[in-house]
């Protein structure tokens, strides 16, 4: 059986959203309890932006998942964006499908989602020492430093709310 454990991304800017995403309504639910929904209650879930926060702060994904890591000891990470409210209803499936160092869902115009995605713990930890400093590092360059493994996934899982008009977009998906 398969140890895993949870790193819900939930902190940054929200520029371009204009508040916090987070707390953001869908269909009446915060887009972080969507994310959390789809998660089994006795997997270890670490929010970062609510549970620990990166040092410095505002340093980007690659700087929360840094983060988070230092909470969790499972074999397997699942990595979860605050604004992608479904995509963690696809952990099971990614779980089963890695073979290499991550499982990542990519859509069907080939786009990989790398904030979706069930790491090898001691893989990303390789990566991360790699890049050094993580601080505003780029989630490409972390994943430049992996094996992936491609599945492909339903893009309505996919759904990612950046600004105002995307959760309206996600309300009429529903």
């Amino acid at each position: 059986m398969k140890t895993w454990s949870v790193i819900v991304l939930s902190g940054g800017t929200n520029k371009r959203f204009g508040s916090d995403k987070s707390q953001a309504l869908l269909n009446g639910i915060t887009l972080l309890d969507h994310v959390l929904s789809f998660i089994p209650a006795d997997i270890k879930t670490v929010i970062v932006g609510k549970d620990v926060f990166e040092q410095p702060s505002l340093g980007g994904p690659v700087a929360g998942i840094a983060r988070g890591l230092q909470e969790v000891n499972t074999e397997y990470v699942a990595i979860a964006a605050v604004d992608m409210p479904y995509s963690s209803s696809l952990f099971p499936q990614l779980l089963e499908a890695i073979k290499n160092d991550v499982a990542m869902p990519v859509d069907s115009q080939g786009f990989k989602q790398p904030l979706c995605g069930i790491y090898r713990r001691d893989a990303l930890l390789v990566a991360l020492t790699k890049l050094g400093d993580v601080h505003g590092q780029s989630m490409r360059a972390l994943c430049d430093l992996l094996i992936i493994d491609q599945v492909s996934v339903d893009a309505a899982a996919l759904v990612d709310i950046d600004t105002p008009e995307d959760l309206i977009t996600a309300h009429e998906l529903n």
